[in-house]
């Protein structure tokens, strides 16, 4: 007998705890979810609307008729109101609908899209309403050509992009153009890509005021510009690959009669002081140079023609080089018939034979990572940093090449940093990436039509286009 209790004893000590856990647990199920707060926000792109919890509760949307309408697996022992002075959301309001529910609702001053997200940690149920519609419309334009429209809300703040995709298999090429048509300078997007013939382009490198190209940018050979700094560039290769190479720095000699080598300082631009400015017929007619130096036209390795009255005339064949101060003196000694080595190069061997190369700078996407290189690539603050209107080039896994225009410094798009612009080109599969020329010069022409708004209110005459043309 003693034995038995003695059993009994030590089985209650083991089942106490075991009973205890239950009873918690039981009492736990029991317990409902309680709202212990509403919180709204409202910012330029969207009103925020956050229910505390005490613990995780589940959700409904019933949303219609132009309320947002959210049926809630909480209690309320008491309603709960917050009104708000606001151009969207008139009020909010959470009371009992149910022994075990409870009811949120928001009631509107005009349409607008809400997402409903659920948070832990502690636990939350927010609800964002967007003062502008979230739209994303894509249109296949054929043969491997497709445009879209992004209308996003980014973290607060309405973006608006403008995205051309050009699979590797297409019926286009890409080719760079000047603004001005048909010589070094600066002219209209639209008007340029009409007379070219283009079926869509983008603005692509920098430039000063006078249309200098500011970038190493050159096709199937020809130069229409060049950067001496190491930067990045969109290249497409020998054969016919397209990529974003790094570092890219322009250098270029002269070798004259007796082995004396001269540095090229320039191309197609404005020749200066102790100048040696190399020029080609995506320059001009002519050199457009005074009598104050010396020319020397090249052709296949031979000088055809000298001169010391300036404003040689171009042509498809040859190379003029022009000096001024010392280099002019240089250039002196050469006769026409003479052996005369031009040699140029972006130090690499891939971009020196690749027919497409457009430079911009910097770098803002890596073997698929976000990795912007402003200081790397010595970019300029206003470029640098800051949200503003961008244009750039970024290149799928597949080879498929995406030209991207974001507007900015307007109510309807605020415009990217570097970083952000960036994080977009990555959701659209780009594995790398370069930001090309931005601000009021960031557009998009589409058959014949200006897709993005300009934030200049209008078109802001660009050195280089990159078009978009049929095979």
């Amino acid at each position: 007998m003693k034995l038995f209790f003695y059993r009994m004893r030590k089985g209650w000590k083991t089942a106490i705890p075991f009973l205890t856990g239950i009873l918690l647990l039981l009492f736990q199920v029991s317990v409902q979810a309680q709202v212990t707060d509403i919180r709204v926000g409202s910012g330029t792109a969207r009103v925020r609307i956050v229910l505390d919890l005490d613990q995780p509760a589940a959700f409904k949307d019933t949303s219609n008729n132009g309320i947002i309408s959210l049926e809630i697996g909480t209690g309320a022992k008491k309603a709960l109101q917050r009104s708000l002075s606001d151009a969207t959301v008139a009020g909010v309001s959470l009371e009992k609908s149910g022994n075990k529910t409870s009811r949120l609702q928001v009631s509107l001053k005009k349409a607008a899209q809400h997402k409903v997200i659920v948070l832990k940690k502690p636990d939350r149920i927010v609800v964002d309403i967007y003062r502008i519609q979230i739209i994303k419309t894509s249109k296949d334009l054929g043969n491997g050509l497709t445009y879209t429209f992004w209308q996003d809300d980014m973290n607060g703040l309405p973006i608006r992009l403008y995205a051309l995709s050009l699979s590797p298999d297409s019926g286009y090429r890409l080719m760079p153009f000047s603004g001005a048509i048909s010589s070094n300078g600066r002219g209209r997007l639209a008007k340029a890509v009409a007379v070219n013939g283009a079926r869509a382009a983008v603005n692509a490198c920098y430039f000063d005021t006078d249309g200098w190209v500011i970038g190493n940018c050159k096709w199937n050979g020809s130069f229409f510009g060049v950067d001496s700094t190491p930067r990045s560039a969109f290249v497409i290769d020998k054969d016919g690959r397209a990529s974003v190479q790094k570092d890219l720095a322009y250098r270029g000699t002269a070798t004259l009669p007796g082995g004396r080598i001269l540095t090229i300082k320039g191309l197609n631009r404005q020749r200066i002081t102790n100048d040696l400015v190399l020029f080609n017929r995506n320059y001009a007619g002519s050199t457009r140079t005074n009598e104050y130096g010396r020319e020397v036209k090249v052709r296949q390795g031979r000088a055809v023609e000298v001169s010391a009255k300036g404003n040689m005339p171009l042509d498809s064949d040859s190379l003029v080089l022009s000096g001024h101060g010392v280099n002019a003196d240089a250039l002196a000694r050469v006769r026409r018939g003479d052996r005369v080595a031009i040699d140029q190069t972006l130090g690499s061997r891939l971009a020196d034979e690749a027919r497409l190369v457009v430079g911009g700078g910097p770098l803002l996407v890596e073997n698929g990572q976000v990795n912007v290189r402003s200081r790397e690539e010595n970019m300029a603050p206003d470029i640098a940093y800051g949200r503003a209107p961008r244009t750039g080039i970024g290149v799928t896994a597949d080879g498929t090449v995406l030209l991207m225009v974001v507007d900015g410094r307007s109510q309807y798009s605020a415009g990217m940093t570097l970083k952000e612009f960036a994080q977009y080109l990555k959701r659209f599969g780009a594995v790398s990436a370069v930001n090309f020329d931005g601000g009021g010069s960031s557009e998009m022409v589409l058959d014949g039509r200006i897709m993005n708004r300009p934030s200049d209110g209008g078109e802001r005459p660009v050195s280089i286009g990159l078009g978009i043309f049929r095979k």
